[in-house]
């Protein structure tokens, strides 16, 4: 594959936002939507969430199959692209904008429904363009090049779309919190929208001229429906695929539990303003800005799966510390400046590990692959990435199913206001935020100090490639 063009590099990485939508959404407003606003109970919501994520178990491994062998004049991935983005966008503006006057059921099953159907569509598109990132280069270090374009624009939508709820269109207006009011969300819907179909069109284009150069399907045998879990199995003999995808697992569930609760914490348990939620687009900015100009250096300098080991530790340190602290009473009261100041110090750490892990994760996954191929024989980039997009959508899914279910547990009732909240209430929210997220994390942490994939390891993998 030849050297990327700087246009062909950056529409790629744009091709990540949508994904990003999703995740922006689902992470902040989803949950806290149907159950706050709608009155949709905590495990009701959990359980859509759930089941979606349960489809998509099914979906993944079939598409990531099915564009490995798909035959076009304009390649395997472009046309899935096209069939997936489009529809993606269409959908968030079903999301936030459910019929009125259907009921707690009524409401559940629209959001079950409008769940599958988005991840499903999105799931045509983002595996396919996870796949082709893979294919972009066979360089060890300009992966990581551009897996971190592509994680960095996702972030740049990942803070800048809760950022833009909060100010413009969930702010408190006389005297009412903007975040309880319905027809709040549906502006946000259309938003979210928007950026998801124009950056998928930009990427589908901006990367046209690349399908010559991608490879191609070999052989002549067309998709059959035992491919998927054919394909998966023959993956999952990889013992560095094994150990990183349990990993990234762990990772995703522990980031999904956070996420989902993030937006509950930071107006219940601290008690932060919709204007001061706002603000944490400063410290996450930073971050992603830091990681984006140190990672190239980190990863010249170590391995890959050293630094996936750092920053999984460094994680689990930067919950424990933070929610820590508040619970053990070594923090004063909410109100206090020390304590945005902490959570702004608190958000900045978090965002450097998660991005990096992002990165370095994404990178390391293509380097798998050449080393399934090697073994196996065959490139399967969409089955290896299908496990990869399944796993990311493991951060909403299952972390928003467990988050529903300690939203009931605690008690937590729809439309309760800042400051009306039990101690009780808080403290178990706290505690159990705590002990997943904290402890997922050194759960990923024990998964990344096995592998074995280093850059020496790697060239030899090449090597042998290249003899072939």
């Amino acid at each position: 594959m030849s050297t990327l063009t700087a246009t062909e590099k950056w529409s790629y990485a744009v091709g990540n936002m949508p994904f990003a939508v999703k995740d922006a959404a689902f992470v902040n407003f989803v949950v806290f939507f149907y159950t706050q606003v709608h009155g949709v109970s905590g495990t009701l919501a959990g359980l859509a969430m759930f089941v979606a994520l349960s489809w998509d178990a099914i979906s993944d491994p079939i598409i990531g199959s099915w564009s490995d062998n798909f035959r076009s004049r304009w390649g395997r991935r472009h046309p899935l692209l096209l069939a997936g983005g489009v529809p993606t966008a269409l959908l968030f503006l079903l999301l936030f904008h459910p019929p009125s006057g259907m009921g707690e059921t009524g409401m559940f099953l629209w959001l079950l429904g409008i769940s599958v159907l988005l991840r499903t569509f999105l799931t045509i598109y983002f595996v396919p363009y996870s796949a082709m990132g893979a294919e972009l280069s066979t360089d060890y270090d300009e992966r990581t090049v551009i897996a971190k374009a592509r994680v960095t624009m996702a972030w740049l939508a990942g803070m800048a779309l809760p950022a833009i709820g909060f100010v413009f269109f969930f702010a408190a207006e006389d005297g009412v919190d903007g975040r309880l009011v319905a027809e709040n969300y549906q502006g946000y819907g259309l938003l979210s929208a928007l950026i998801a179909g124009v950056t998928a069109l930009v990427c589908v284009v901006g990367t046209w001229g690349v399908i010559p150069r991608l490879p191609k399907v070999s052989g002549t045998e067309r998709f059959s429906w035992k491919d998927p879990l054919r394909d998966l199995l023959s993956a999952f003999q990889n013992r560095n695929f094994r150990v990183a995808t349990g990993a990234n697992l762990a990772f995703g569930l522990s980031a999904g539990v956070y996420s989902t609760l993030a937006l509950y914490l930071g107006t219940y348990f601290w008690e932060f303003s919709a204007e001061q939620l706002a603000g944490m687009v400063v410290p996450t900015a930073a971050a992603t800005l830091t990681a984006f100009l140190v990672l190239n250096k980190l990863g010249q300098r170590f391995d890959k799966p050293h630094l996936l080991a750092a920053a999984s530790f460094a994680l689990a340190i930067n919950a424990f510390w933070f929610i820590g602290g508040r619970l053990l009473g070594f923090f004063p009261e909410n109100g206090h400046a020390a304590i945005y100041v902490m959570l702004l110090v608190n958000t900045g750490i978090g965002v450097f590990c998660i991005v990096s892990m992002q990165v370095i994760g994404a990178s390391l996954a293509a380097d798998i692959l050449d080393e399934h191929e090697v073994a196996s024989g065959k490139r399967q980039e969409g089955v290896v990435f299908a496990a990869g997009a399944f796993v990311q959508k493991a951060t909403t899914g299952a972390g928003a199913f467990l988050a529903g279910i300690v939203i009931d547990i605690a008690g937590l009732m729809p439309g309760a206001l800042p400051g009306t909240i039990e101690l009780n209430v808080l403290q178990t929210l706290g505690w159990f935020t705590l002990a997943m997220t904290g402890g997922l994390a050194l759960i990923a942490f024990a998964f990344y100090i096995r592998l074995r994939l280093g850059r020496a390891d790697h060239a030899r993998v090449r090597e042998q490639l290249a003899l072939r």
